[in-house]
């Protein structure tokens, strides 16, 4: 166990140089990215033993969804880390997939809420950390650390959302077409209908579902519909779109999409989407 003491110490010391001019939030970043790593090795010394990170593709799918899950996490980690905490799209997908092989997997929770707190998506770093808190030690010094990032993120959140609903409210009214008829294998598609804020978080702010048999129809998004703190309001600019598919909200294969439509919102606003294959 001396090894995974010195690892967090050689990580910590690094990262507090690097980040020496962020002030007290690079301090957070370290401690956080410090627990990460150390959970991840404390898992790997207790569960995987002596396995080589360099498994090949075939070694890699026969091991247990647990494991595979850890040496995928870890992965994208090593990268993200050797970027300088600049993580693409292809870094997120290997920890979100490291997450649908186990859910309870450390580093990719950890690291997914480093991503969201460095991108200001506060609320989701708070659930990402919180998940990670249930499956350290309570009163270790992972757990202390990511303790301390959950309260840092909720103050933003919070400050954030009070500072959102002195803006106001926004009600975009959205008609809902097709461009032909759905096919037989279609019938019972869901459509899926979004507001997502232009260079901000991928997240949609707000969102509704409903069955392709009710369409065209005209419906609103408004702030009833938000997602995990979201807010639209007056003055902010806005990406709606809309998808007709047989999976779920990321979509799959054959889907029908919209044109998006970027609007910057006044109090009431009309959006027309029409989808097609």
């Amino acid at each position: 166990m001396i090894w995974m003491g010195l690892l967090a110490a050689t990580v910590l010391l690094g990262l507090l140089w690097t980040l020496r001019g962020f002030g007290r939030q690079g301090i957070l970043i370290a401690s956080l990215i410090t627990a990460v790593a150390l959970g991840g090795s404390t898992y790997l010394y207790s569960r995987l033993g002596a396995y080589e990170m360099s498994l090949s593709t075939e070694a890699l799918n026969a091991l247990p969804e647990k494991e595979r899950a850890y040496v995928i996490a870890q992965a994208a980690q090593d990268e993200f880390l050797a970027r300088n905490r600049v993580a693409d799209q292809d870094i997120v997908n290997l920890f979100q997939l490291a997450l649908e092989l186990d859910p309870s997997q450390v580093t990719a929770l950890g690291s997914l809420g480093i991503i969201a707190f460095e991108s200001a998506d506060y609320a989701q770093a708070v659930e990402f950390w919180t998940r990670m808190l249930a499956q350290l030690p309570p009163g270790s010094e992972q757990a202390n650390a990511i303790q301390i990032g959950i309260k840092r993120a909720s103050e933003r959140a919070n400050q954030e959302q009070a500072e959102k609903l002195k803006l106001g409210d926004a009600v975009i009214e959205l008609s809902v077409s097709l461009g032909q008829a759905v096919p037989e294998s279609l019938k019972d598609a869901t459509v899926f209908l979004f507001a997502r804020e232009v260079n901000g978080s991928p997240r949609p702010l707000v969102a509704r579902r409903l069955p392709v048999s009710e369409l065209p129809v005209t419906v609103q998004l408004s702030n009833q519909d938000a997602l995990m703190g979201g807010q639209i309001h007056p003055g902010l600019t806005v990406e709606v779109s809309g998808r007709l598919t047989v999976g779920d909200a990321t979509g799959t294969q054959g889907d029908w999409t919209g044109n998006p439509v970027i609007l910057t919102l006044a109090a009431e606003n009309q959006v027309e989407l029409q989808l097609k294959p």
